[in-house]
């Protein structure tokens, strides 16, 4: 267990943020992500909210899923009220809970813990946690640290990589 500095919290080791205060638990070392330009982000972000996808296949008991718009992979979200979303590096610390590795996140500018998807009793919520290259939902840039409301059909964007939400919740 480790101790939140601010609040005197106990977390488990790995944790990344305390969940009573918000406070950083776990200082990562400085690894580079893929830098993408502002303008080709905007470029690939879609405006509009995209309309709701046909009969998406999650795992049973799963109420929450991910589409990878490119491969459209369906990534079932099960037994957790946070996912954190990124990337992996050889020999790294600290693992998100979804890991994008393989549908080429460096490339498309996903930090290795770049947000998470928290699920609430007033609804599922996307939070971007300082990553290099921003996320974005629906084309809105999300600012860091602050939990953004997201709903069935939302698109994603973390850098340039496109998700799309489906979820069992209304």
């Amino acid at each position: 267990m480790i101790r939140c500095p601010n609040c005197g919290h106990q977390e488990f080791v790995g944790t990344i943020f305390c969940s009573e205060c918000g406070t950083r638990l776990v200082h990562l070392s400085s690894m580079p992500t893929i830098r993408v330009t502002r303008e080709s982000i905007d470029r690939e972000a879609v405006v509009t909210k995209p309309t709701t996808p046909e009969g998406p296949v999650l795992e049973s008991g799963a109420l929450l899923g991910l589409k990878e718009i490119k491969s459209g992979d369906i990534l079932s979200l099960v037994g957790r009220n946070n996912y954190t979303l990124g990337r992996t590096k050889k020999n790294q610390a600290i693992m998100p809970d979804v890991d994008l590795t393989a549908y080429d996140a460096y490339d498309y500018g996903v930090s290795r813990i770049h947000a998470e998807i928290r699920l609430t009793s007033e609804g599922i919520y996307m939070i971007d946690l300082d990553s290099s290259n921003g996320t974005l939902v629906n084309g809105h840039f999300l600012e860091p640290q602050r939990p953004f409301p997201i709903r069935h059909g939302d698109i994603l964007q973390l850098g340039r990589m496109r998700l799309q939400l489906i979820t069992r919740l209304r």
